[in-house]
C-alpha cells in the first residue's frame, strides 16, 4: 500500500504547522516552533509571495499532512462530499474523521496518524467485534473500536491505555472501559475538529481543477 514515509518535520515548516499538532510531540521541543521558517539555505531570509493559487494549494497540502493522505485519497474524499448534501467542506472534514486511523487517533489511542494506521494494518484494532485491518475504513455511528484482546498485552498498547485515563476525547467519542476502547455516537461539529485549516480554499481548489 502506497503511503507517505518521508520527513514530516520539513513539511510541517514549509507549510507553517507545528509538528506537536499532528503528533504526541513535546511542544517545547518541537523544531517547527523553534525555526518557524521554511527549510533551506534562504529559508529565514526569504519573503515570497503568494498567489490565490499557491495559498489554496498550501490549505489542500496542509489536509494531506493532518490526515496522511496520498493525493488520490484526497481528491476522492472531496468528490464524496461535493455529492453529499451539506456544506462540502465540513462533510469533507467529516467523512475524513470517520476513517479508522483517525478515530485512533482522536481517541488518544496512538501519539501520531502513523502509529494509528500501523495499529490498523497490524490488525490491532477490532470494529464491533470483528478484526479490521484497513485504515481508510469508515466507522459507522454506534460502532465501537476497541485492541484485540491478543494485543492488549503489548508494551506498546499498555502505554496507549495509560495515555487514556484522564484524557479529554472530542464529544463525538465516547470512552470505553475505561479507556480501553471507544465509541463513536455522532458527527463531529467542525469546532470540534482538531485541524487549523481554511477549508473553502480546499474546496476551492478542487473545484477549479473539476
Amino acid at each position: 500500500m502506497a503511503r507517505n514515509t518521508g520527513p514530516r518535520g520539513k513539511v510541517c515548516r514549509r507549510l507553517g504547522v507545528a509538528l506537536s499538532n499532528i503528533t504526541a510531540k513535546d511542544p517545547d521541543k518541537d523544531p517547527v516552533l523553534r525555526r518557524p521558517y521554511p527549510p533551506g539555505q534562504h529559508g529565514a531570509t526569504a519573503r515570497p509571495s503568494v498567489s490565490d493559487y499557491g495559498q489554496r494549494l498550501r490549505e489542500k497540502q496542509k489536509l494531506k499532512l493532518y490526515y496522511g493522505l496520498l493525493e488520490a485519497q484526497c481528491r476522492q474524499a472531496y468528490l464524496e462530499a461535493r455529492r453529499s448534501p451539506g456544506n462540502t467542506g465540513t462533510v469533507l472534514l467529516q467523512l475524513l474523521e470517520r476513517r479508522l486511523d483517525v478515530v485512533v487517533l482522536r481517541a488518544g489511542l496512538a501519539t501520531s496518524i502513523r502509529q494509528a494506521r500501523q495499529f490498523v494494518r497490524h490488525g490491532y484494532l477490532l470494529v464491533d467485534g470483528r478484526r479490521t485491518n484497513i485504515a481508510s475504513y469508515r466507522v459507522k455511528l454506534g460502532s465501537e473500536v476497541r485492541f484485540s484482546p491478543v494485543h492488549r498485552e503489548l508494551p506498546i498498547v499498555k502505554e496507549c491505555f495509560e495515555r487514556m485515563k484522564g484524557r479529554q476525547v472530542p464529544g463525538y467519542l465516547q470512552v470505553l472501559d475505561e479507556g480501553q476502547g471507544v465509541r463513536y455516537v455522532r458527527e463531529p461539529e467542525r469546532d470540534e475538529i482538531p485541524v487549523t485549516l481554511n477549508v473553502p480554499f480546499i474546496v476551492e481548489f478542487y473545484a477549479q481543477r473539476a
